[in-house]
């Protein structure tokens, strides 16, 4: 196990600090990623600067009032009036601080998933992720978005807290956020995973929020080319030129790194799955283990000595460090039945969310049915094993949780994973691939306007008969 382990750990995890995973959390991630579970969104979209800057973010956010935002405390606000009081109220405490040269007084987060997700498990998850996350130290206000295919939120925090210290929005914090926000998802009973792009074989970055608005332009603004667009295409375009001229294929460190890099988490996976198709090793003792008596002769009477020692000042000090004493051993069970105990004739129940899995693990194969006795009414399980409550409900796991598949399975999830990953593939690629293709329409175009202004061949080939144009003659 402990190959798969390194090898898991190496395609799935990135260059950020995190926690330690064991073997059965890393093969649950492996298990979720391959089998294509939705992926949770969490960017950092910006800052804000100032009143002026929070005011018109506010603004957006709500658009103009419209949209309902609600803060730490499930306070609800909606309407031009009540968004600008609570901007009143952050102005003031933002205004009443010592301030530095373009400091940070908020942090805009925005938390998506695909559109097979519904948006109000998204409005709740946000909610339980920030209230878990930021609530004990930042003021904060969300709001949920549904004008666009992926249901997403948009979440304002305080970048000062209560204790006076600035909100940390390092990557590794990015990585925790996006963990903690597909937890959430996936207590609404919807699964989702957060795993880095590299594991996916994704390369190029999301485009940002900015040059799209740009490159689609609004009602107000008609779309153009942004100047890093500009400067991308004129780059990779005199490239191509030089290419033409004679000059060698220019590939840049960076693409190489990325490219070994990307092969690296191939093969790990590959490893991985090759790992998880070896049998199981049979362990066979040579010898039967037996409870004689040890050989005196061959122990170290000195360092039996410093043990017993050091055994008798830990019981001596565990009064003083008032700490328990261990139990005694007792020579005979023979005085059990005479003590005071009595069994008890009822049974543990506990009461289940509707998403909740139906199973533990410790009920030896019983039927869904059987197990359906400590939900709540009304939350019963379907054919599918969807609760009430989730059926109908794209994106929705049946379980709440991905069911344990065996090793071999995994392993062929995980081959066929590889296969679909996607090539390696950059900006500058996909500039220099419409470039082309550019030039081979324009190419089709020239050559159709030639063809049609030369003459026809059979016109060009035909004898002049100059008799036609002398007078018959009388």
């Amino acid at each position: 196990m402990s190959i798969i382990e390194d090898e898991l750990a190496l395609a799935l995890t990135d260059p950020v600090k995190r926690k330690a995973n064991n073997t059965k959390k890393l093969r649950s991630q492996a298990a979720k990623v391959s089998s294509g579970v939705p992926e949770v969104m969490a960017k950092v979209t910006g800052f804000g600067r100032g009143a002026a800057h929070i005011k018109a973010h506010l603004t957006y956010i709500t658009r103009h009032g419209e949209i309902e935002m609600e803060n730490e405390s499930g306070q609800i606000f909606k309407g031009k009036e009540e968004v600008k009081e609570l901007f009143s109220e952050w102005a003031a405490e933002i205004g009443e601080s010592a301030r530095r040269k373009n400091q940070r007084d908020t942090m805009h987060l925005v938390l998506s998933m695909p559109e097979t997700v519904d948006s109000v498990s998204v409005h709740k998850a946000v909610r339980d992720f920030t209230k878990k996350t930021f609530a004990a130290n930042h003021d904060y206000v969300f709001a949920l978005h549904t004008d666009t295919v992926n249901p997403h939120c948009h979440v304002t925090v305080k970048m000062r807290g209560h204790n006076g210290r600035a909100l940390k929005t390092e990557k590794a914090d990015l990585q925790a956020w996006r963990d903690g926000f597909a937890e959430a998802m996936q207590f609404q009973g919807v699964e989702a995973t957060a795993s880095p792009r590299r594991s996916r074989g994704v390369v190029k970055k999301a485009q940002r929020s900015v040059i799209r608005h740009i490159e689609q332009g609004d009602e107000k603004t008609p779309p153009r080319v942004s100047r890093i667009r500009a400067l991308q295409v004129r780059e990779v375009a005199n490239e191509m030129i030089a290419e033409i001229d004679g000059a060698p294929v220019v590939r840049h460190p960076w693409e190489e790194r990325i490219a070994a890099r990307q092969e690296r988490v191939r093969k790990a996976w590959l490893d991985a799955a090759a790992a998880l198709e070896q049998p199981k090793p049979i362990i066979v003792f040579k010898k039967e283990p037996t409870n004689g008596q040890p050989n005196y002769d061959r122990l170290d009477a000195a360092a039996v000595r410093r043990g017993q020692l050091s055994a008798g000042v830990y019981q001596s000090s565990l009064k003083a460090a008032r700490r328990q004493e261990p139990a005694a051993a007792l020579a005979s069970l023979r005085d059990v039945s005479g003590l005071p105990l009595v069994q008890s004739q009822g049974t543990t129940q506990m009461l289940l969310h509707p998403h909740a899995r139906p199973d533990l693990g410790h009920d030896g194969g019983r039927s869904a049915a059987a197990r359906d006795g400590v939900r709540r009414p009304g939350d019963r399980l379907d054919g599918a094993g969807r609760a009430d409550g989730a059926r109908g409900q794209r994106g929705v796991s049946s379980v709440g949780g991905s069911q344990e598949i065996s090793a071999a399975a995994l392993a062929t999830q995980i081959k066929g994973f590889v296969r679909k990953l996607p090539v390696f593939d950059t900006v500058r690629d996909a500039i220099r691939r419409e470039l082309q293709e550019q030039l081979r329409v324009a190419k089709d175009q020239r050559h159709v306007t030639n063809s049609l202004k030369a003459p026809a061949p059979y016109e060009a080939a035909r004898p002049v008969d100059r008799g036609q144009d002398k007078e018959p003659e009388r």
